[in-house]
């Protein structure tokens, strides 16, 4: 029997509300080989996908600037799940500029299929999430400081779904320093076996 689709209201969410301080300049304004900046290339590639809207999270002209300050990821998606009302996001970080469409898609469809939070098995970003009671209730105690505040956390809480690498590649790569944008056109020597990367 086929799984129902999940929701109506899926939304693209950009977290870019980061202070950048590994790199010691904004991060989302890092020029992007392909187009642009690093923000305007997520946004772009969100927009390639089915959702009903893109937003972006942090705090910078046009997004949705966090409730509560320095809180994290956790922190952006809370405000963003108020601000929206939406049923569920599709969401990545601005640092990692070589995702593509294609694993946000699988991610997505798996994610609406299932109706559980899914992530590739050794990275929690990209993540898709529903925006549900539980969630937005989790979500709440950490950015008021009752309940762990990580991304790892919330998954575990939710129950979430680890889903198998099936291309290889370094499009999970992470762009935190300047030696890391430098070798931005290098492949990455990290296994995909690493520890889970937790924003």
């Amino acid at each position: 029997m086929a799984r129902a689709l999940f929701g109506k209201s899926t939304i693209g969410v950009v977290l870019a509300g980061g202070r950048s301080s590994r790199m010691g300049r904004d991060k989302a304004l890092l020029a992007h080989p392909q187009r642009g900046n690093f923000l305007q290339h997520a946004e772009a590639l969100l927009s390639e996908l089915p959702l009903e809207k893109v937003v972006t999270s942090g705090a910078r002209p046009g997004a949705i600037e966090d409730l509560v300050p320095e809180q994290g990821p956790l922190g952006g998606l809370y405000s963003v799940a108020l601000a929206t009302g939406a049923d569920a996001a599709l969401v990545i970080p601005v640092d990692m500029p070589l995702l593509g469409r294609e694993h946000l898609a699988e991610l997505l469809a798996e994610g609406q299929a299932s109706g559980r939070p899914c992530y590739f098995e050794n990275f929690f970003f990209p993540l898709w999430l529903p925006l549900n009671s539980d969630c937005l209730n989790y979500l709440r105690s950490a950015v008021e400081g009752s309940a762990r505040n990580s991304v790892g956390a919330l998954l575990r809480h939710l129950g979430a779904e680890s889903i198998s690498i099936k291309t290889a590649g370094d499009w999970h790569r992470n762009i935190n320093t300047p030696a890391d944008y430098l070798g931005l056109g290098t492949p990455d020597k990290t296994s995909e076996t690493s520890l889970l990367r937790d924003h």
